[in-house]
């Protein structure tokens, strides 16, 4: 079967992870998505095709990786944003750098093919949901 638009409990993992492993308060962040899933009200039966889906939170990639002889590692990415009212918390130092970059140094700095094409998909999926820095970052 497929995913239904807005059922997705990877996206809780996904926060909660990315907070513990780099300290960093942070959201999902809603984006112009097109994809297979489901919406989240039904009406009629619908075609398993690709639709937009305005202002999701779901999965833009779901990627494996061969960790050894039979064992795949499943990474679900999101868009996320930083919470940045909020303070930073402590960070898996021996496991991680952390650091901010401005989206030409990250793609650099990627040493991956695979992770490079997918932020480049992320970058454009907010830039065209989002439009400028203030919508990611609106006042409190």
């Amino acid at each position: 079967g497929r995913e239904i638009c807005g059922k997705c409990r990877h996206g809780f993992t996904a926060i909660r992870e990315t907070t513990e492993e780099t300290g960093i308060p942070c959201r999902l962040l809603p984006v112009n998505l097109v994809s297979r899933v489901c919406p989240a009200i039904e009406t009629e039966h619908l075609p398993d095709q690709a639709r937009l889906f305005k202002g999701s939170r779901e999965p833009i990639v779901v990627q494996t990786r061969r960790l050894g002889e039979g064992e795949i590692k499943l990474i679900w990415w999101f868009v996320a944003a930083v919470n940045e009212g909020e303070p930073v918390g402590q960070h898996e130092k021996h496991k991680f750098e952390v650091d901010f970059y401005s989206y030409d140094t990250v793609l650099e700095k990627l040493t991956f093919k695979d992770d490079r094409e997918l932020v480049k998909k992320a970058i454009e999926l907010v830039k065209s949901s989002v439009g400028t820095a203030g919508d990611l970052f609106p006042s409190t």
